[in-house]
């Protein structure tokens, strides 16, 4: 605990003494007009030739508070129904582009546009295109960035020999506001992956994202925007599928499911959402990942209907131990799905201070039905602070009666102080374990610290998980223990401590580097069966190259008390204590160019032996249509008798072939020795109308031992319509 005292110290070293640059908010004032638009690319309309040009953007990264050598020019009106934008890119063609596909943003030369309707700095939406016309839209968090939301609009860029053009509507309709609000927030930025920089119309410290909703503008309107009419989506979709379980034994079986997804505007600020036999055999398999720990690891949610406004649901505890992980809901603990037959969720704003989510989602497995239920609300206090509160249950059903005893709950809540220019921010949680008989010692408490300056940068993080608390719906990865010689999981409480101290150094005369990266990380387990089980330090140095490359050295320090033995294989590491080190190496090429490679080497202590592990990734682009990329991830492990060997493999190659922006094929393939698995996906995807999708997906799954035997595979033809009322 002293060591973590020094570490904290550090840490509040000179942030006194640290002054970042002036970052007030710009104003733009914004009238209405009564010009009928196109949405061409082109300042064809009247309109554009006497609205004002906002100019005068700033660098964010790598450097900010300095105006951009590169011009950007930004004219925004509105009529009754829609917020239109011009943007002039000035800039030669050479773009980079990496992708036309929608929602792959951040990597191209790119425009975006950030709006806080509610003006609360809490949450807000962004619309971004490339210079050749793929789209993004996102929901945007203090926390997060969702690209996985969808809605209507409309752009359209031009490319010119000097700049490009962008020209964007907005409906009122795919905004939440509230009617008669005469100030909303806004902010412009561009992406200029040439440069290696970022621009933004309002500055934006470096040490932050260029999306994040604290530093945005003012948007004052001459005239505040009225509520529009009823706003109803209908989404139904029809699938028809073939499938084929080998390790059955089972014969193509055919299938056609029918459902959708309604979508319905309450007020200005609450979205109601139904989902009835929801499918999702449209969305990308999971990218399989090495285990060599003792613990479950995270997959993150690829699901769109649980993925929208999720952070309301998502954001409590300390990173993956969250009460809260939509994976268990509609997914086995294999990733299989499992039938949902309905639900309902209902998010957004009841005022400019207070928001709620709520859902009731119910599965069918077989008999046994499970009902999955959450309310939780977060009230803003001043600039960007909260407090939230979130109560779940999950209650199994059976012939449509509650079951006597299966249930688990979880209440609890968090409060979040965050100072308005985001530098310094607490947290305090506490979350409690709910089942039909208490123990005692089942509560996830929490607390943390961030200083996030420009130059320094840490945090201070500590959680104590009781051996009886359960969280159903939940993640946690430690709380259950394998115990190979007995066979059997078991329970064990634990506090979690963890520190983080960084120092950024920006050299201002060097003709090559961005910036350096040094710190030291801690984190430690005490538990209640040993006490210290674990303790990881990580000392750390990045550099930053102008050129978009990055070099990376890390030492790690692992000392470890097994509470049991760890069957990596055959024979169990025996529970005893290890102090280990390893050290690795990390570098990638410009990721600007066509061609561009990754290495990653790591070698040290493993328990009782020697561990090697190493990295390899190669990307290939022919802009804009084609891009392939290939990882190789080797482990190999060497340890005395009686315990052996391990050498695992896992390889992916990804193929992506872009017919336009809305037509696009793309193939998968997996290869991954520790889960005996050989995986071909291969998914096309014609986005025919505005928001409706046709797919055709092909999954194939094989065994890597006993000469690739097959096990499951799978076609599947989906379309959806996206019908607004």
């Amino acid at each position: 605990m002293r060591l973590l005292g020094f570490f904290l110290l550090i840490s509040f070293c000179n942030l006194q003494a640290q002054e970042d640059a002036n970052f007030e908010p710009k104003i733009l004032n914004i009238s209405f007009t009564k010009q009928n638009f196109q949405i061409d690319g082109l300042a064809n309309e009247e309109v554009w030739n006497s609205t004002v040009k906002h100019a005068d953007f700033y660098l964010q990264a790598p450097i900010d508070g300095q105006l951009s050598e590169q011009v950007t020019e930004v004219q925004l009106t509105s009529t009754s129904e829609a917020i239109y934008l011009f943007a002039t890119c000035y800039d030669h063609q050479d773009y980079i582009i990496q992708t036309l596909k929608r929602d792959n943003f951040g990597d191209d030369d790119s425009f975006f546009i950030i709006l806080d309707a509610l003006n609360q700095k809490s949450n807000g939406y962004g619309f971004g295109v490339n210079a050749l016309g793929a789209m993004t839209e996102v929901l945007v968090t203090p926390d997060d960035v969702d690209d996985t939301w969808d809605n209507r609009w409309k752009v359209a860029t031009q490319n010119y020999e000097t700049h490009w053009t962008v020209e964007m509507e907005i409906p009122f309709k795919t905004l939440r506001f509230e009617s008669g609000k005469k100030e909303w927030g806004v902010n412009f930025g561009r992406i200029e992956p040439g440069r290696n920089e970022v621009h933004v119309w309002s500055p934006v410290p470096r040490q932050f994202g260029p999306t994040d909703i604290g530093y945005v503008g003012k948007l004052n309107w001459e005239t505040a925007p009225k509520k529009q009419g009823k706003n109803i989506a209908l989404i139904p979709y029809v699938s028809t599928a073939a499938q084929q379980n080998s390790d059955e034994g089972s014969d193509w079986e055919n299938k056609i499911n029918i459902g959708g997804d309604a979508k319905f505007a309450i007020g200005s600020g609450l979205n109601l959402d139904l989902t009835i036999n929801p499918d999702f055999s449209q969305v990308e398999i999971d990218q399989q990942q090495t285990n060599l720990t003792q613990f479950d690891i995270f997959f993150p949610e690829r699901r769109q209907f649980f993925i929208e406004n999720s952070d309301i649901f998502s954001s409590y505890g300390q990173f993956a131990n969250s009460p809260f992980y939509s994976r268990r809901i509609g997914l086995d603990q294999f990733g299989q799905q499992v039938p949902i037959r309905f639900g309902a969720r209902l998010t957004g704003n009841v005022n400019k201070q207070l928001r709620i989510g709520a859902f009731n989602i119910t599965t069918n497995e077989g008999e046994l039905n499970q009902n999955f239920s959450a309310l939780t609300f977060q009230q803003a206090i001043g600039a960007r602070s909260n407090v939230k509160g979130i109560f779940l249950n999950r209650q199994a059903f059976q012939d449509l009666e509650m079951m006597d005893g299966n249930f688990g709950r979880n209440a609890g809540g968090e409060i979040n102080l965050i100072r308005p220019d985001g530098k310094i921010s607490g947290q305090f949680g506490f979350i409690q374990s709910i089942k039909d008989v208490q123990f005692g010692d089942d509560q996830h408490i929490y607390g943390r610290f961030d200083y996030n300056g420009q130059n320094f940068r840490t945090f201070l993080f500590i959680q104590d998980v009781g051996e009886n608390y359960f969280a159903d719906m939940g993640f946690n990865a430690r709380i259950n223990n394998f115990d190979p010689i007995d066979n059997i999981v078991r329970r064990i409480g634990y506090t979690q401590i963890g520190n983080m101290v960084d120092y950024y150094h920006y050299p201002k005369a060097s003709p090559s580097i961005n910036y350096h990266w040094s710190g030291i990380e801690n984190f430690i387990i005490i538990n209640d069966v040993v006490g210290l089980n674990q303790w990881y330090t990580r000392f750390r140095h990045f550099i930053f190259f102008k050129n978009s490359s990055q070099l990376r050295f890390r030492v790690n320090h692992i000392y470890d008390d097994l509470v049991y033995a760890f069957a990596i294989t055959e024979t169990p590491i025996p529970a005893d204590v290890y102090d280990t080190w390893e050290v690795n190496v990390q570098f990638n090429t410009d990721v600007r160019k066509p061609l561009n490679f990754e290495g990653f080497i790591v070698y040290g202590d493993f328990f009782v032996g020697k561990k090697l592990t190493y990295i390899a990734g190669l990307n290939y682009r022919v802009q804009p249509k084609f891009n392939f990329s290939f990882s190789l991830e080797k482990n190999i492990i060497q340890m005395p008798d009686p315990y052996g060997n391990v050498d695992i493999t896992l390889a992916s190659a990804r193929l992506e072939y872009n017919f336009s922006t809305s037509l696009f094929w793309t193939s998968f393939i997996q290869y991954n020795t520790q889960s005996d698995n050989f995986n071909i996906n291969t998914r096309l995807q014609w986005r025919y109308a505005p928001m409706s999708d046709l797919f055709l997906v092909y999954t194939d799954n094989y065994r890597i031992e006993n000469m690739f035997g097959p096990k499951d595979r799978s076609l599947v033809l989906k379309a959806s319509y996206w019908l607004g009322l």
